[in-house]
């Protein structure tokens, strides 16, 4: 006649299983133990990523205290030789970005720098 002493097991995770001392019920307790930690293990050692700022939009773009985002001048590099200073003048200021209506590219300067 085998007798069954029936164990309550706490496991690290929460689970509590309910077993009987039997080697294939011995076994089946050692097989979910060695399940349980390797899901501990598994929850505990990933990494999570830094996420990337892009280089030519931070290089653009700066964000403001008030949480716009500004850039410089746009086109006054090169080929400007015959335009006259008005017109210098007026495309050498810099800009901000539109916060709604078309041209809005706040969405998107954030997604690229998400930590500006």
């Amino acid at each position: 006649m085998i007798r069954f002493t029936s164990l309550r097991l706490t496991l690290s995770a929460g689970l509590s299983l309910i077993t009987s001392f039997t080697p294939s019920a011995n076994l089946l307790v050692q097989k979910r133990i060695t399940q349980v930690a390797l899901l501990r293990n598994k929850s505990t050692s990933t990494k999570k990523y830094k996420m990337k700022s892009h280089k030519g939009a931070a290089a653009r773009w700066h964000k403001t205290k008030s949480g716009h985002f500004k850039h410089g001048p746009i086109g006054v590099n090169h080929g400007n030789s015959n335009w006259s200073s008005r017109i210098l003048a007026r495309t050498s200021r810099g800009g901000y970005a539109l916060s709604r209506g078309e041209g809005n590219h706040i969405g998107r300067i954030r997604k690229l720098m998400p930590y500006a």
